[in-house]
């Protein structure tokens, strides 16, 4: 191996080995510029984004709400009554007396859909339905042989477990409320309670599974009333309302009682008034219309939107 080679390869290994520390010595180091109106400027986004992120609880002008809600209504008041109407049918004889039909408190959910024209006045489209058991009484009952030209027994025949009726009872509403919230009239209408006023009229319908009603019978309802509203975040609230309503129902009677035999014996719907000192057999043509005051009461969620 000759000299000058060997030479080489010792300078091309001493620079090999130098190369590193060299490039370390020349890197530049690195800087950190720390600008105070940078980071101020910063700060100040944050701090801008913080607060639109904050909630201020208030009724909006120009949302939608949508709510469901649960409840009850107190139907317990007289909804049919007619007096000597046939009550009971045997082979052996007809029965009839005053019958009086009574509603019952009847669990009442439902639903709604507004708009808040003002941040104190909404308008809203209502549905419910309710469900319930009504009962009935037979006073001043009388009893006649089915045979022809049978008196009537002297006696008031005992009104036996199942001689009155107790049945369903289902009503179905469709309705527009006004609502206001009188705070929010003069005020921000910022807070997380807000009381209402509220008032409006629907369609109701009452369905009977009853042996003298022919269908659902149909009707006008006024309610007023109001509650209060917690927000309890941007879009949920609690709501809790009471309601004072107002009708009057009237019931088409049944052409028959009763079908017996697989609908081959017909017993008509017959009333029996007294005409001087005997009874009269006659058709029931109609009932008499029943006012009605009910309250409601209902505790829902909503939603805006």
């Amino acid at each position: 191996m000759s000299h000058k080679f060997v030479s080489a390869l010792m300078i091309m290994a001493f620079i090999a080995v130098c190369t590193p520390s060299w490039a370390q010595d020349t890197e530049a180091e690195p800087s950190f510029r720390l600008l105070r109106d940078s980071a101020t400027a910063a700060a100040e986004l944050e701090l801008e984004e913080e607060a639109a992120a904050r909630w201020v609880p208030a009724i909006h002008k120009g949302t939608m709400e949508f709510s469901f809600f649960l409840g009850f209504i107190n139907l317990k008041t007289t909804l049919l009554a007619h007096d000597q109407i046939i009550y009971k049918y045997t082979e052996e004889s007809t029965y009839w007396g005053d019958v009086a039909i009574e509603g019952a408190n009847s669990f009442k959910p439902g639903i709604r859909l507004g708009y808040n024209f003002t941040k104190w006045f909404a308008l809203e489209g209502i549905g419910t339905v309710s469900f319930a058991e009504y009962t009935t009484t037979v006073e001043n009952r009388v009893q006649r042989p089915n045979e022809a030209g049978s008196p009537v027994l002297p006696f008031e025949p005992v009104l036996g477990e199942f001689d009155a009726e107790a049945r369903s009872l289902i009503t179905g509403s469709v309705g527009l409320n006004a609502l206001v919230y009188p705070f929010n009239i003069k005020g921000d209408a910022q807070g997380r309670l807000h009381p209402f006023l509220t008032a409006g009229f629907s369609k109701m319908w009452y369905d009977m599974n009853s042996n003298y009603t022919d269908g659902a019978a149909g009707t006008s309802d006024v309610n007023i009333g109001g509650g209060i509203r917690l927000l309890a975040d941007e879009n949920i609230s609690i709501r809790l309302e009471a309601l004072f309503h107002s009708h009057t129902v009237e019931f088409t009677p049944a052409e028959y009682f009763r079908k017996l035999d697989e609908g081959t014996t017909l017993i008509p719907l017959n009333e029996y008034p007294i005409v001087g000192e005997s009874f009269d057999e006659r058709r029931v043509e109609s009932f008499e219309s029943q006012s009605v005051s009910a309250i409601s009461f209902s505790l829902g969620v909503q939603g805006s939107f």
